[in-house]
């Protein structure tokens, strides 16, 4: 089967009556990366939206209501970072409902793999409030409606955004059928994040943090994927890998202060589409997050779609990590070898 792709015009029109990084040409500069890629319009599908019985499933049916409400043809801000427009509403709903639809046509076998291109973003949205320009958690939502609806048992979730998806941890802290692993700039917003943040309860060992410093390179991210990311996920056996897929880890970025080149993202996808093609039938959905930097968001794109499509890894110098991440990689590997983490045996 061809992959499919999420991305909608409308999603422009959540917009900000002032300046702000998460702006609308994010969208025409992600269709660049696309189109450069290799997607074709036959693979571009249409979304839908989230149904409130869907946005339920993470979300407090109460938030639900005053947020819908509050940014119902208005213009605003829920938060100091979260504006809404006259066209937040439709495109905050497709964004969710197209996210969910997209992954749920991976896990049916209707398409190869598949990537969101929606606004706004998620992994910042907690059950109860908005938070960092996000609204409702996308990739939660997906994660959620996989396990409910579909024949999925486990979803792992990996979060490249240069900033901790703190909503989507919270949202699954305490699951074992949730394996949430982030790799993110610390210190950096929203402080969360630490080696020491594995879960709750039955969840204990499911949440993996690798909080680099600022200035992490090409090598460092090579390195986690080699010594923490992929084996976690090896372990867990999930039925379907989902990616919060966020560009501002790149050097050219301004919001964040990591080093990656737009290939570095392909080759992670790459790696993880590799990954998912050995043990869940190469069930992979990814959806945007962060990148604020036109072009550089352009490129990442398009080598992320690059990755997927022919995800050979490519030849690298095996350059070591830096001391600072391998302490990082050298802690988070003892914090998850712990007995009773979480992983089915």
């Amino acid at each position: 089967m061809p992959p499919a792709v999420v991305i909608q015009e409308h999603f422009k029109e959540h917009c900000s009556q002032y300046t702000h990084p998460e702006r609308p040409e994010r969208i025409d500069a992600v269709r660049a990366g696309l189109a450069r890629g290799g997607i074709t319009d036959e693979m571009i599908i249409a979304n839908c939206s989230a149904a409130i019985t869907s946005l339920e499933r993470i979300h407090d049916p109460a938030y639900i209501r005053k947020t819908l409400d509050e940014i119902d043809g208005k213009w605003g801000n829920l938060d100091g970072d979260t504006f809404f427009s006259p066209g937040t509403r439709a495109a905050a709903l497709d964004a969710a409902g197209g996210t969910t639809a997209l992954a749920r046509m991976v896990q049916r076998g209707e398409a190869d793999w598949g990537f969101a291109a929606v606004r706004p973003p998620g992994h910042h949205a907690t059950a109860r409030r908005a938070c960092g320009f996000c609204i409702f958690n996308n990739i939660a939502l997906a994660a959620a409606d996989l396990l409910a609806e579909t024949d999925a048992k486990r979803v792992a979730i990996f979060d490249w955004d240069v900033h901790h998806g703190n909503g989507t941890q919270d949202i699954f802290y305490d699951r074992p059928d949730v394996l949430y692993v982030s790799i993110h700039q610390w210190p950096h917003f929203p402080g969360s994040g630490l080696v020491g943040e594995t879960g709750r309860g039955s969840g204990t060992g499911t949440t993996i943090n690798l909080p680099f410093p600022a200035g992490a390179t090409d090598a460092d991210y090579r390195a986690a994927m080699t010594d923490v990311v992929i084996p976690a996920m090896e372990r867990f056996r999930p039925d379907h890998i989902l990616v919060s897929a966020g560009y501002d880890a790149h050097r050219e970025d301004f919001l964040g202060g990591m080093l990656l080149s737009s290939r570095m993202f392909g080759e992670m996808a790459a790696r993880l589409k590799q990954l998912a093609d050995g043990i869940c039938k190469g069930r992979m959905t990814l959806a945007l997050e962060g990148g604020y930097h036109l072009e550089a968001l352009a490129d990442s794109v398009c080598e992320t779609i690059r990755g997927l499509f022919d995800p050979r890894i490519p030849e690298c110098p095996p350059y070591p990590p830096g001391a600072g991440v391998r302490r990082i990689l050298d802690a988070v590997r003892r914090e998850i070898s712990l007995p009773g983490n979480g992983f089915p045996e």
